[in-house]
């Protein structure tokens, strides 16, 4: 086995950028925000870092950042699917943050080649120098559940085509349990990183022991082209109490000369962590269950800091399916960096200035929490919202359970930072019971702290639309306040989608200052029939993006994150939904991001 240094490791940092900003430097932009309120047009939605593609199971993924937008590839089953082995699709999602995600699509499907005609598991992403492509590396699955490594290619990691070289790794079945004609021979998860000049890949595989024993180990392979592999050795074998156990979905870091190993064992519910200054000093006898959940996924972006990814697992009691997400959260090192930690500060506070009693503990609320108890659904867009008598954060954060709730006895106060109206109109959902005086969402004057605008329930849990003209308070410096000291029956409130917009009611051909960032130059035709062009100017490089909303603020369409320079540019729309179905006649919004920030909103007209 070679040891493997810091800097070997620097080019899996390049090549696989898997991140999410940290945590940590959130909370000290949260300070700053405090110190100094801020002048964009703002947004509370009470989104996490979780990924949740609706109705479907996420099984095991990989993240990759090459610019300034997160690339998450995952296997997928339906929610309704008992089986995860069943799994026959790979899928690609695509986020500026790790909390607000835009489905792609299916990039990869099984067959016709009998390999990976049952299931396709586990994609692992790379980007390779040699050949200016990014590479997948993904576990194929035949119709008698036999896996092997396999292998796809694309340019721009929205279009893929598998290898004709297909499968490029089975394992060496005089030394493994493995058959091509056999039933279930393990041999998946593939990992990659690049080390002294060649890639290599680990898989989980099961090694025949003393007596033909089974011995679940790491089996490694080298390659310098990602198709054509060499078996080196089994980078750890299972020496612990069950040795018979598998090692699923490994991850091998190098952290200030620490050695760490994250995998899952095979009917474990948690992700097991090894570490050492030499990986031959590897040993179950100081394996660390560091956090729940499966499937890891554990990369180094910014300096000295890693994301931990993995599935988050829980169960809707009003259907009793098994709902699978991911889950991200920072990793810190302890006992000289040897140990790592799960870091969770609360999600309240990275947007919000305080939270007050026991109303707040137990929010951001996760998914439509009021239908899985089997009252009204909430109305939530996205995956999270607030609600004063709720008290379920999500899976692996340790607040509540699914369907869980505090009750209206559950009194609480939730203040933001200052900020200062840019917008000139304000949207928000509301819902909860009808107390105008004890329990509503308010608009603050930051300077006489008093109420300016105000929305109460109208006791239905469902929330519905409200809007607020904020024309008058432009520049004005305001806050946010949710109010729940009510405890009479349906003494709560729910709120989610806060978000600042301008309506623009002047024509939009005159060209903006030259200092702006973009100069949205309107959709045209407008009103329009069967398509319209978004014509914009771009006054600095970025990746910039278009979307279209529906009244309540819920993406319709999106265009994909493009890289620009400075230049005038235009993007079709056909008046579709991502997924291409038509819309109906009505008043759209649209709004156009760069670098992730919405820098321009207006409205357009489909007329059929």
């Amino acid at each position: 086995m070679i040891p493997l240094d810091r800097s070997t490791f620097q080019a899996r940092g390049r090549y696989r950028a898997v991140a999410a900003v940290s945590l940590v430097v959130a909370v000290i932009v949260g300070h700053l925000v405090c110190a100094a309120p801020a002048r964009a047009t703002v947004k509370f939605d009470f989104e996490q870092k979780f990924f949740v593609h609706p109705h479907r199971q996420v099984w095991d993924f990989c993240v990759v950042r090459p610019d300034t937008v997160y690339h998450i590839f995952y296997h997928t089953i339906l929610e309704t699917t008992p089986n995860p082995a069943q799994a026959d699709t790979i899928w690609h999602a695509t986020s500026f943050d790790l909390k607000h995600w835009t489905v792609e699509g299916p990039v990869l499907t099984v067959g016709p080649e009998a390999h990976d005609a049952e299931a396709m598991w586990a994609p692992e992403v790379v980007y390779d120098p040699a050949s200016a492509s990014w590479a997948m590396l993904y576990t194929g699955v035949d119709d008698n559940m036999n896996q092997r490594a396999c292998l796809a290619w694309s340019p721009d990691l929205y279009q893929w085509s598998k290898s004709p070289e297909n499968p490029v790794l089975s394992p060496d079945p005089e030394i493994y349990h493995w058959s091509a004609d056999g039933n279930w021979s393990d041999f998946r998860d593939p990992f990659l990183f690049f080390a002294d000049g060649v890639w290599n890949m680990l898989n989980t595989a099961v090694r025949r022991g003393d007596n033909d024993r089974q011995v679940g180990v790491l089996h490694r392979a080298t390659s310098v082209d990602l198709v054509n592999w060499t078996a080196v050795d089994d980078m750890f074998v299972n020496d612990g109490l069950n040795p018979h156990r598998v090692l699923e979905s490994c991850q091998y870091l190098v952290r200030d000369g620490w050695h760490h190993l994250y995998f899952g064992e095979f009917d474990v519910y948690g992700i097991t962590h090894l570490s050492a200054h030499d990986p031959a000093e590897w040993t179950m006898a100081d394996r660390h269950i560091i956090d729940w959940g499966n499937a890891p996924d554990i990369a180094q972006f910014d300096p000295d800091i890693d994301i931990l990814g993995r599935i988050a697992a829980h169960r809707n009691p009003a259907t009793d399916l098994l709902m699978y997400s991911v889950r991200f959260d920072t990793l810190v090192y302890e006992n000289d960096g040897a140990l790592p930690d799960t870091y969770q500060p609360h999600p309240l506070d990275l947007e919000w200035a305080s939270r007050l009693g026991t109303a707040t503990n137990g929010n951001p609320c996760y998914g439509d929490n009021t239908a899985m108890r089997g009252d009204d659904s909430c109305g939530l867009v996205g995956h999270g919202w607030f609600g004063s008598k709720e008290y379920y954060q999500g899976p692996l954060s340790a607040y509540g359970a699914p369907g869980g709730f505090l009750g209206d006895e559950a009194l609480g106060v939730l203040t933001s930072h200052p900020f200062y109206v840019v917008g000139n109109r304000l949207n928000l959902l509301v819902g909860g019971g009808h107390y105008p005086e004890t329990c509503y969402v308010a608009l603050m004057d930051a300077e006489a702290d008093t109420i300016l605008f105000s929305e109460t329930g109208d006791d239905h849990e469902t929330m519905t639309p409200r809007q607020w003209n904020l024309a008058p308070l432009e520049g004005r410096l305001v806050y946010l306040q949710i109010v729940d000291q009510e405890t009479g029956p349906f003494g709560h409130i729910n709120v989610d989608e806060i978000v600042e917009w301008t309506l623009d009611t002047t024509a939009v051909d005159s060209p903006l200052p030259d200092a702006r960032s973009v100069i949205d130059r309107g959709p045209s035709p407008n009103p329009f029939n069967p398509a319209t062009q978004f014509r914009f100017r771009l006054n600095r490089p970025g990746t910039y993006r278009l979307r279209v909303h529906d009244l309540r603020g819920r993406v319709l369409w999106s265009s994909r994150p493009t890289a620009g320079s400075v230049g005038e540019y235009r993007v079709t729309w056909s008046g579709s939904r991502s997924d291409g179905s038509p819309l109906a006649s009505g008043v759209y919004l649209y709004t156009i991001a760069l670098d992730g920030q919405v820098v321009s909103s207006g409205k357009l007209s489909l007329l059929k």
